[in-house]
């Protein structure tokens, strides 16, 4: 690292010397020649926005981003290198000879460039937020900005063009492209607003533009701050833009597309604050497949199932559920024999979301149904209101259905057996046709079937945990799992619910392997960590790659941490614990799990209760950066979730009283044992020990004591002792 700092040091000297001069800080221009590097910035003439170097949530990713200069905490509106962070810094962004601005890594590797546009003489940052690179010839002339490349903000006076789009970020510390983006429709003379899934699926829809708003969000344009218009330069070159009125202590304003896919109109206010003033969510139904396939979101924000069809897996309790329903019964359909299946009639239905809607020129009710009923792969129809009446198939599995007043009646397709004036004409037919078989017969069938039925759950279960898991997770072998911890030969420990061992992939990765054991509580655990970290991403929180289901064998697949434990590091009596960990270090330990707490509690689209906070569950990297571990105890609950849980226990020693005396179980919970882990991490000893004099057996009582004597020295680890900061 440290030649790599002395490389790029002669390069800027070789530079000042040919007569190359590095940008100053506070001024707005970048003329040919100028860089930036480390914390060197540019800030437009008004002091409104900032263009320079961040890293996002202390991940160790730099880019080159634009944020609103007066705030402490920075807002960010444009990022350069999105999906192509710098990994080894110092960076440098150059704006080069030739005309063109070009980011370069530590390594002289470039990652991000405007090499596509024409030259450029001065690259300027606006008080607009626009960073623009003006004509080589032509001063007055914009050959490159940042506003036609947006990200996941929308500033005044920024013209949002038919088919550009804002992209949300993938996590609040991750800015690469998500799954969510909000597009001008590209039809021409079209004028619609939409919000779309995953590139495909629109989940919500502006309406057209009808003069002065989006018919579908009056309420939008109703912001007496906002004045939104739409400039038509000919039937296919059409923009959108907005500017904010300074009024009733506004200074200005921004649309931002969040991670979550939630469309919001900020308002900066002139006490230094951002104020939320509008946003597209109507509660846990307006967010994208909350109730996931099959699922029905009411009214209260409850998730059930579409009749006939009932949950993946249990909900415990929960209200929504995002793994969906699947069917009772399988359909019966064939292109050659035709089918039995019918429809049931869903009514007062926002027409549900997904890949492949197709319409038919169908104008009834009962040409609608033929045509659904003659492919196999068609789930529902909908003759749609309109004038005239427009036919909708739908293919595949029904997402993002919830009822609605303004809604309207979709026909579901169902086993003939699921339709209520069927089920009891085909029941007695069932039982005429079994009373009538012969006992030996009838015993040799109900044996079949039931051994068919144990293997078809079995099956089941398996085939149900792997639809169960995040996108982004791996789905090992268990042979490729045994071949890379070499038949599970390096262990790093165990615990209740099984062991760890060291394993090399054959990409040469490493990875440590958590084989779990005891079928009831080893399955529950599984479940509960795919469901949980398998979602999450953050810098302190352990990276979950991949699992193993095969028969009865559960494992799961983490990135390798090379400190292993900080529980080692403060009690164990080997090797490790001879590397004392200095102060510094303890510090960012404890604000590292912090952050990730945080996050876990406040910054998740779903709210996770850990429950087993410890050092023997904070891993620590080569960097000694803490990464919370062990989500088989964690619980997945609603923003205002406040029950009792009685079925989930962590460690003594750092229990919070909820747990021993029946009180609701809330993410305070969490903080109790950090609270707990706080005082081994500064001591350097352990909470609960039984081995020692009675009077210090249990140290948060002994170290109180110490504090209310003024000894605050005692309570510190003695080995660090002299460097601690008291205060």
């Amino acid at each position: 690292m440290a030649m790599k700092y002395l490389l790029l040091a002669i390069i800027m000297i070789i530079e000042l010397h040919n007569g190359v001069s590095l940008a100053v800080d506070g001024g707005d221009t970048l003329l040919l020649g100028d860089s930036l590097t480390g914390n060197q910035t540019i800030t437009s003439k008004n002091r409104t926005f900032t263009l320079g170097f961040f890293s996002p949530g202390g991940t160790n990713k730099w880019y080159i981003g634009i944020w609103y200069a007066p705030l402490s905490q920075k807002a960010f509106v444009w990022v350069a290198n999105r999906e192509n962070p710098i990994r080894s810094m110092p960076g440098v962004l150059k704006f080069a000879r030739d005309g063109h601005l070009n980011l370069f890594d530590g390594n002289g590797l470039s990652v991000w460039s405007t090499d596509a546009s024409p030259k450029g003489s001065r690259a300027l940052i606006m008080d607009s937020g626009n960073f623009i690179l003006l004509d080589a010839h032509n001063q007055t002339q914009i050959v490159w900005e940042s506003f036609a490349h947006p990200g996941n903000t929308w500033l005044p006076g920024m013209k949002m063009w038919k088919g550009m789009k804002l992209t949300s970020w993938k996590s609040s510390v991750d800015p690469a492209v998500g799954l969510f983006s909000l597009e001008m429709d590209k039809s021409p003379g079209e004028t619609e607003m939409k919000l779309v899934y995953n590139k495909s699926v629109v989940y919500s829809s502006g309406g057209e533009w009808t003069g002065n708003q989006f018919a579908k969000i009056p309420e939008m344009s109703a912001q007496k701050r906002l004045k939104m218009s739409c400039v038509r330069l000919s039937p296919s070159r059409i923009y959108f833009n907005f500017s904010i009125n300074p009024i009733d202590h506004t200074l200005t304003g921004r649309f931002l597309l969040d991670e979550n896919g939630e469309f919001q109109l900020h308002f900066w206010m002139d006490d230094g604050r951002w104020s939320l003033r509008w946003s597209t969510y109507r509660g846990q139904c307006s967010d994208y497949n909350i109730c996931g396939a099959y699922g029905l979101c009411n009214s209260n924000d409850v998730c059930s199932c579409l009749q006939g069809f009932t949950p993946k897996h249990d909900s415990s309790g929960c209200s929504w559920w995002p793994n969906g329903c699947v069917r009772r019964r399988p359909l019966q359909c064939s292109v050659t024999e035709g089918t039995t299946d019918g429809f049931l009639e869903a009514k007062n239905q926002y027409l549900p979301e997904m890949e492949t809607v197709f319409y038919n020129n169908e104008p009834t009710q009962h040409g609608c149904r033929t045509a659904c009923l003659k492919n196999c792969s068609c789930t529902a129809f909908a003759l749609a209101i309109s004038d005239p009446p427009v036919c909708r198939l739908w293919f595949g599995d029904l997402l993002r259905m919830h009822v609605s007043p303004e809604g309207q009646s979709v026909f579901v397709r169902l086993a003939a057996s699921e339709l209520p004036q069927l089920t009891s004409h085909q029941s007695s037919k069932t039982s005429r046709l079994f009373l009538s078989l012969p006992p030996t017969f009838s015993a040799v069938l109900v044996l079949f079937l039931a051994s068919f039925l144990l293997w078809k759950n079995r099956r089941l279960r398996e085939e149900s945990v792997q639809e169960d898991v995040p996108i982004t997770l791996k789905m090992f072998t268990y042979k490729e799992l045994r071949i890379a911890t070499q038949n599970f030969k390096h262990k790093l420990g165990s615990g209740g619910f099984g062991s760890v061992f060291k394993g090399t992939l054959a990409d040469n990765t490493l990875v440590a392997v958590k084989r779990l054991e005891g079928s009831m509580q080893g399955e529950k655990q599984f479940r509960a960590e795919i469901s949980t970290i398998g979602s999450l991403q953050h810098v302190n929180l352990v990276s979950l790659r991949g699992f193993c289901v095969e028969r009865s064998c559960r494992l799961l697949v983490y990135a390798y941490m090379t400190n292993g434990s900080l529980n080692s590091f403060l009690f164990s009596k080997s090797e490790e614990a001879k590397k004392v960990l200095e102060w510094k270090t303890r510090f960012k330990i404890a604000l590292g799990t912090a952050r990730g707490l945080v996050y876990l509690h406040e910054e998740c689209r779903d709210r996770v209760i850990h429950c087993d906070i410890k050092p023997g569950n904070i891993l620590l990297d080569g960097d000694f950066r803490p990464k919370i571990a062990d989500f088989g105890l964690a619980k997945l609950v609603g923003r205002d979730f406040s029950r009792v849980l009685t079925t989930t226990i962590g460690t003594p020693g750092y229990l919070a009283p909820e747990w021993i005396s029946g009180l609701p179980i809330t993410p305070k919970a969490d903080v109790y044992s950090f609270g707990m882990t706080m005082f081994e991490i500064i001591s350097g000893r352990r909470n609960l020990v039984l081995a020692v004099e009675e009077s210090r057996f249990y140290f948060p009582t002994w170290a109180l004591s110490q504090i209310q004597r003024g000894n605050i020295i005692d309570v510190v680890d003695s080995r660090i002792a002299s460097e601690a900061d008291m205060k």
